[in-house]
């Protein structure tokens, strides 16, 4: 006659189980955040590309970020300079064919990252142009056609009110073109000299290795933190002006006067309003 099992025999299988799942579970976890994280590298490729594309096509001249900003065209989805019909967005579209609608605004497709696309509008892409530096700050002839005042130092250069010019880029393996983040990133001077830690406004995500989730700014940074919230990721993919990609770790990104998670998290902000201090981010750093 077959023996039952006694309770401590129950009691160990049901340990065993449970100390593999404990093993297992944050082991599933980790895939399904890396595999995310490949399918948001892998858009960025493709985004990148198209960029380079358009240099190809267009005399080595990196796109603007806006055709529009002079608010003077006809409105497709809305109207103004942030119509996505005339931004950036829509002037690569022909060489990616994927996820840009004009007439709705609707972004989506190869321009969804799929790590945060969840607190995001459809018409808040999850990728940011490096439009200070590359896709020129004005692009307007009769309004602001003057360079930003020299607090945004090197970015008040005149040759920055309109877009690069790819062949002279000083450092193109190394200065950004598009990373994680909503629609426009600015660089450190901008935090810098607008002195108000507004991390919305910075358009810098870390959107892999989430700590804690989105964060709210300091109180002087504004209310405008449901449009675009931030992460607290220590990884960011980003595309280069060589046309390769990869990740890095975010807050090298960013101002060190911007407060991540807690005060406990800030970037690097070294030689101030100068090339060399916007590393990744100027045209002619050394």
């Amino acid at each position: 006659m077959r023996k039952a099992f006694t309770l401590i025999e129950l009691l160990v299988v049901i340990a065993i189980i449970a100390i593999l799942a404990a093993i297992l579970f944050p082991v599933f976890a980790q895939a399904k955040a890396a595999a995310k994280k490949t399918a948001c590298m892998s858009n960025l490729k493709q985004i990148n590309l198209g960029f380079q594309m358009y240099l190809g096509d267009s005399d080595d001249t990196f796109v603007p970020w806006t055709t529009n900003a002079c608010n003077t065209e006809t409105p497709i989805n809305g109207g103004g300079s942030f119509d996505t019909g005339y931004l950036y967005n829509n002037r690569i579209a022909p060489y990616i064919k994927n996820g840009v609608d004009p007439a709705t605004g609707k972004l989506s497709g190869v321009w969804e990252c799929p790590s945060i696309k969840s607190s995001t509008s459809a018409i808040t892409n999850n990728y940011a142009y490096n439009y200070y530096s590359l896709g020129g700050t004005h692009n307007c002839p009769q309004i602001n056609a003057g360079p930003l005042n020299a607090s945004f130092a090197p970015f008040n250069d005149t040759q920055y009110t309109k877009p690069a010019n790819a062949t002279t880029l000083g450092r193109p393996a190394e200065i950004y073109v598009i990373a994680d983040g909503p629609q426009l990133m600015r660089p450190p001077a901008y935090i810098d000299s607008a002195g108000t830690g507004a991390i919305q406004n910075v358009g810098v995500w870390g959107s892999h290795q989430i700590g804690t989730g989105v964060v709210a700014p300091s109180a002087a940074a504004g209310a405008n933190v449901t449009r675009l919230p931030f992460h607290t990721g220590r990884k960011s993919n980003v595309g280069y002006a060589d046309g390769h990609v990869k990740s890095i770790t975010t807050m090298n990104m960013v101002s060190n006067k911007v407060i991540m998670e807690n005060g406990a998290w800030r970037g690097a902000l070294l030689g101030g309003g100068t090339p060399e201090g916007n590393p990744g981010w100027a045209r002619d750093w050394q």
